[in-house]
């Protein structure tokens, strides 16, 4: 990366899983700390543990916040979903706790807690809340990898009628490096995010080289009826699959776009379409 390249800057990798440097590092003191740490399940996954690992994950990395002087903060844009504005925008007051799902609501409560922390000691920070990210490279298949190469891959396609907000990995990853480089640690909120399109069009965005498939759009009257259904069929014990939960019926009905704050990305929008497609390839 551009930080590893610059001789001004040495990068020491830190597991918050293991408690420890995966780079040998005697060093006691840092600049900056960037926590990247987290869970992000499948929505079928999303359990209550999630709470107790990223209590855990907080507690191990807890003497690496109080020893560094800035930190960047990776969270969810998701924590900036509020139910009476369209737009999501890191000066939104989040208010969707009662919808939300396990995930985002250990965002949420990370937010806070990291927050008050930073009050308390005095540390300069930013917090990252980028939309949903995608890009090559995604080795281990992420939730937004997975959907993506679904899309890919799949002939039926079923898809409700709301938009989705995405930004690549690697204009991510240089506003991380801007921030540090440029020293900009204000105490607040920044919301990360490229485009926000119709899945309709991202599905044929995804499937621009493709002839061959078929998309359904489900309107929110038929959302409703297979969210009910689902209901009853997990309560009945027919199934244990959640077809679609609260949370993701609740942002069909906010159908929210997201506020673009850098226009000047170093991928295009395309780019980041053709280069994840043909990683997935």
């Amino acid at each position: 990366s551009e930080i590893k390249k610059n001789a001004d800057y040495e990068v020491f990798r830190y597991s918050s899983k293991n408690n420890k440097f995966i780079d040998k590092c005697e060093l006691d003191k840092f600049d900056y700390l960037i926590f990247s740490a987290g869970i992000h399940s499948q929505s079928e996954n999303d359990e209550k543990n999630i709470f107790i690992e990223t209590k855990k994950i907080l507690r191990n990395t807890k003497d690496l916040f109080l020893k560094s002087n800035s930190i960047i903060f990776l969270s969810s844009f998701k924590t900036s979903f509020n139910t009476d504005e369209k737009i999501i925008k890191s000066t939104n007051r989040y208010n969707y706790f009662k919808f939300d799902n396990y995930y985002g609501k250990s965002k949420i409560i990370s937010e806070k807690i990291f927050i008050k922390f930073c009050k308390n000691f005095k540390k300069k920070y930013v917090i990252i809340s980028p939309s949903h990210v995608i890009g090559p490279g995604d080795y281990d298949l992420s939730a937004n990898g997975k959907f993506f190469k679904n899309i890919l891959n799949k002939k039926l396609i079923f898809i409700p009628h709301c938009k989705i907000s995405i930004v690549d990995v690697r204009n991510l990853s240089k506003k991380i490096v801007d921030l540090i480089l440029k020293d900009e640690f204000n105490n607040k909120k920044l919301i990360i995010n490229d485009f926000s399109i119709l899945l309709e069009e991202y599905v044929k965005m995804i499937k621009s080289d493709q002839n061959h498939y078929f998309v359904f759009k489900i309107n929110l009257f038929l959302v409703n009826i297979f969210f009910v259904l689902n209901k009853l069929l997990l309560a009945s014990g027919f199934t244990k699959r959640s077809i679609i939960s609260r949370n993701r019926l609740n942002y069909i009905k906010l159908n929210p776009s997201t506020e673009i704050i850098d226009k000047n990305k170093k991928f295009s929008v395309k780019e980041t379409i053709d280069d994840t497609k043909l990683f997935f390839s």
